[in-house]
């Protein structure tokens, strides 16, 4: 019940949920033939993976695991693992390489310093992809999908965009005696991911941040629930989000390196320019997501989502680049900011069934039809299992036959 409480109050204050990986264990028919790859699904704010033993799934949410249904019904296999619930993008994404290699995760030299924290973090021990980029006997390379909703889009592009370019200033970091450089910031390995889809995914921000800051009732509230003790108070009860007390939460949007600036329109651009040029090789994908219906919040919106798809929706301030365009929400994220980063090339799909393998191209963003529903009801908050299973099963079917046509 704890679980779920938490889940519901980090869809309400702007984020995102999960992080796991789906795998299809590579299975060519024949010796150097086309072949599947595993995938991994990543989770956004304040989510969580299977591995923490928690009896409500992320994936799959009220109606059930995903993940098990999927590997069922396509014959995938899934992983799930948990990374830093609110921690920034290039945090999340050294986490999420340690998760697939088996290793310490390593935050950098450079960049540890820079934001003053420890370098290393996380030993997630066992690898859940064993050889990963690496080439099977098959001569087929290793390679994952990603699968990514919310704020685990920009965890994941980042992934994609360190494995490809590395991280020069990380490169020529002095090392302490006995240390080296993550193989993470070395650079050319872009193509060990085949594709990458980002699901209601904040890829320029969410103007709910931004409402936020320009709103001193919002910062009115943050500084009384700390002067008055109603934060020590709630924590006492267990209501924080993660490690953090609402009122911290509300002032969080202000810090560097955390998911909450990185969520902000002024963090989303830092980002979005460290990400640019993904992997020229990497298949991408885009599923925006509308919970609006006329300016009011539509009838699909679960009720505690209903108040902030509106605050959304009739939130505008040109002074900070949110106009008409931006009113169309899911309750956490904007719609327009889920098609895909502004300075990178797209393409709208109107009908997903004409994306044969030949029609399609890698590093261009495929905006899929902008899916009815809420920031949570894409991973199974509200809906049944079998229409969730039958939403992701759709994905996986194609990429699947995109790896099978191009190797």
């Amino acid at each position: 019940m704890k679980r779920i409480i938490s889940l519901v109050i980090a869809l309400a204050l702007c984020g995102a949920v999960l992080l796991l990986p789906g795998c299809d264990w590579f299975k060519p028919e024949e010796k150097g033939t086309p072949t599947t790859y595993p995938y991994v699904f990543v989770h956004g704010l304040n989510g969580f993976g299977d591995d923490t033993g928690s009896p409500v799934s992320y994936w799959g949410a009220t109606g059930g695991p995903l993940l098990p249904a999927l590997t069922e019904s396509q014959g995938v296999l899934c992983f799930a693992p948990s990374v830093n619930p609110m921690g920034s993008a290039w945090d999340r994404a050294c986490e999420l390489y340690a998760a697939l290699t088996g290793t310490v995760t390593d935050y950098g030299a450079a960049h540890s310093a820079y934001y003053g924290h420890e370098r290393y973090g996380r030993d997630y021990g066992a690898p859940l992809f064993p050889d990963w980029g690496t080439v099977d006997e098959n001569n087929n390379l290793r390679k994952v999908n990603l699968i990514a909703h919310s704020f685990g889009g920009a965890t994941a592009r980042l992934l994609c965009a360190l494995l490809y370019h590395g991280a020069p200033e990380e490169a020529a970091a002095q090392q302490p005696p006995g240390q080296s450089c993550s193989a993470l910031f070395t650079g050319d390995k872009g193509d060990w991911v085949f594709s990458l889809t980002c699901i209601a995914a904040p890829h320029n921000g969410t103007s709910l941040l931004t409402i936020a800051d320009v709103n001193p009732a919002i910062a009115t509230a943050a500084n009384w629930l700390s002067s008055n003790g109603i934060d020590e108070m709630l924590a006492n009860v267990g209501l924080t989000i993660g490690n953090m007390s609402l009122g911290q939460v509300l002032q969080a949007a202000k810090t560097m390196d955390t998911a909450y600036y990185d969520l902000t329109l002024e963090g989303a651009k830092e980002v979005n320019l460290l990400t640019r040029s993904l992997c020229p090789e990497v298949y991408l994908f885009s599923y925006p997501v509308d919970g609006m219906d006329n300016g009011k919040p539509a009838s699909e919106v679960m009720a505690l989502l209903k108040p902030l798809v509106w605050l959304m929706g009739t939130f505008i301030s040109p002074e900070n680049g949110v106009d008409d365009a931006w009113r169309p929400n899911d309750g956490l994220v904007n719609t327009i900011s889920a098609t895909y980063p502004f300075d990178e090339p797209s393409q709208k799909v109107t009908d997903p069934a004409a994306l044969t393998p030949g029609s399609l191209t890698p590093a261009v963003w495929y905006v899929m039809p902008t899916t009815r529903g809420d920031h949570g009801s894409v991973i199974g908050l509200g809906r049944d299992l079998e229409e969730t299973t039958g939403f992701y099963g759709e994905m996986v079917t194609r990429i699947d036959a995109l790896s099978r046509d191009v190797g």
